[in-house]
């Protein structure tokens, strides 16, 4: 507050001894924002409003791109950049808004906005004083070109990729590579260097409903261990999606019980496929998550007993498995 108190008296003064005639030329503003924004035309009233100046249909001489943004953290940051009619770049500023409506860029942007054209406008014209009994003087030399205020470059260098690791734990559900819907747990941790890529790793366990054969049954258990990549396409304040493609190693274990000569076996099988990761969020660094996926079974074993010379056929993987994990995680930076 004492940072935007200063701005203001130093608009306030920039503004009042300011000549008339230094207000002539309006000022022109391209404006982009998320919904919720202020419009362009709000702001720009809002900033003539703190120059003091009504609208006029000379033709610009400062023209002023804005953007707002918004912060994964929440919150807003406003970039605007200033040039001449000549296309010469004259400024710029970032003005950062902490408050999770975007509605309250308006008040500093304005006041930001004001103190840049104020600063940037040519002096055309300086007030005269009148000096009764002042003797005459000599005329200041007049330089070859009028000096140009500029804008001094922002202090701070533009803002590097976020590292981001994300933890988190979820529930899951299969079909298609056990005999029946298959329910599990699974915990996943993944790291975000930047660009929107995401590597991630996975490991899980589920299991299905036993399969009743000659008088006895058969359970399903299967243990997985996977690995991700993904692009991050879509990324907002509070939603981001994520498409991934990824390859998964799984150990299948039968437990069959009621048999006389039947014992526990384990099989490996591998799958490859692509899902989609969502995350929106539901306090500050904590999302919940949700990644369908549809993964091809590259070893499909075929699962019979032999009880009393009987050969039984229990079960084969299909060709395709679908698969959904729900869960939340935690993100760090």
């Amino acid at each position: 507050m004492r940072a935007r108190a200063a701005l203001a008296g130093a608009i306030g003064l920039v503004v009042a001894c300011w000549p008339a005639i230094a207000r002539a030329a309006p000022f022109d503003l391209a404006w982009s924002a998320p919904e919720g924004c202020p419009s362009r035309d709000e702001i720009v009233q809002a900033t003539r409003a703190r120059l003091g100046e009504q609208p006029s249909e000379a033709r610009p001489e400062l023209f002023v791109h804005g953007e707002v943004v918004a912060q994964d953290t929440g919150g807003f940051v406003v970039r605007l950049s200033m040039t001449d009619a000549s296309g010469h770049a004259l400024g710029e500023r970032e003005v950062r808004v902490e408050q999770g409506s975007c509605s309250e860029v308006e008040a500093p942007t304005s006041l930001v906005l004001a103190m840049m054209i104020a600063v940037a406008r040519p002096l055309r014209e300086l007030p005269a004083y009148d000096e009764p009994h002042a003797e005459p003087t000599e005329p200041p030399p007049v330089a070859s070109k009028p000096p140009v205020t500029r804008l001094p470059p922002p202090p701070a260098a533009a803002e590097a990729p976020r590292h981001r690791l994300l933890l988190g734990a979820a529930g899951v559900a299969s079909t298609g590579i056990l005999p029946t819907v298959a329910l599990g747990f699974g915990v996943r941790a993944a790291y975000a260097p930047g660009f929107g890529l995401l590597f991630g790793l996975e490991i899980a366990a589920e299991a299905s409903r036993a399969v009743h054969v000659a008088g006895g049954e058969i359970g399903f258990q299967l243990f997985s261990a996977s690995a991700r990549v993904g692009l991050s396409i879509l990324r907002t304040a509070g939603l981001e999606l994520i498409p991934t493609v990824g390859a998964r190693g799984a150990l299948l274990r039968t437990t069959p019980t009621g048999f006389t000569a039947v014992h526990n076996e384990i099989r490996s099988t591998m799958l490859a496929g692509a899902g989609a990761l969502v995350r929106a969020k539901i306090a500050p660094a904590v999302f919940v998550e949700a990644l369908p996926e549809l993964e091809a079974v590259l070893l499909r074993d075929r699962f019979r007993i032999r009880e009393e010379n009987k050969l039984y056929h229990i079960h084969r993987a299909s060709v395709f498995e679908g698969r959904v994990s729900v869960g939340i995680a935690y993100e760090f930076r």
